[in-house]
């Protein structure tokens, strides 16, 4: 966990699996994150014994990823290659 108490938007963890999660909202005591998974298979073995509930209409509804594509969420430089810069961030 960060050295902070509580978590904030924005606090981003790197998992031992090589999952990145990063926190959207706390609120309430609850906390919202989302989670990318390195690989299908990792993220089939994390949810392996969750139950299914449907889709999230609010959370289909919600921005592609173009709105995120300056956040970084693998630990390198914002604005790498998949936010139109180069792969070390610099933008050149």
């Amino acid at each position: 966990m960060s050295d902070r108490e509580a978590p904030v938007g924005g606090d981003s963890y790197r998992h031992p699996d090589g999952s990145a999660e990063v926190v959207y909202l706390v609120e309430d005591g609850r906390v919202v994150t989302f989670r990318e998974y390195p690989s299908l298979s990792a993220f089939e073995s994390a949810v392996d014994d969750a139950a299914y509930r449907g889709i999230d209409e609010d959370v289909a509804d919600l921005p592609g990823r173009e709105a995120f594509a300056d956040l970084d969420v693998d630990g390198g430089e914002a604005g790498g290659a998949d936010a139109g810069g180069t792969e070390d961030g610099d933008g050149e």
